[in-house]
């Protein structure tokens, strides 16, 4: 039964490192957000 519990704990630990993975690529993707807030409320009328 140990050997089936080790083969599930590799799994989930595969499955975090994975998950982890994607995380840190979505949180370096940047790009626009077209419902942000502008920062300059000033600049933001003048590309309008």
């Amino acid at each position: 039964m140990s050997e089936f519990i080790d083969k599930i704990k590799e799994k989930a630990e595969a499955v975090s490192a994975a998950i982890d993975n994607e995380l840190t690529v979505l949180e370096g993707a940047g790009g626009d957000d077209p419902f942000a807030e502008p920062d300059d409320p000033e600049a933001a009328e003048a590309t309008d």
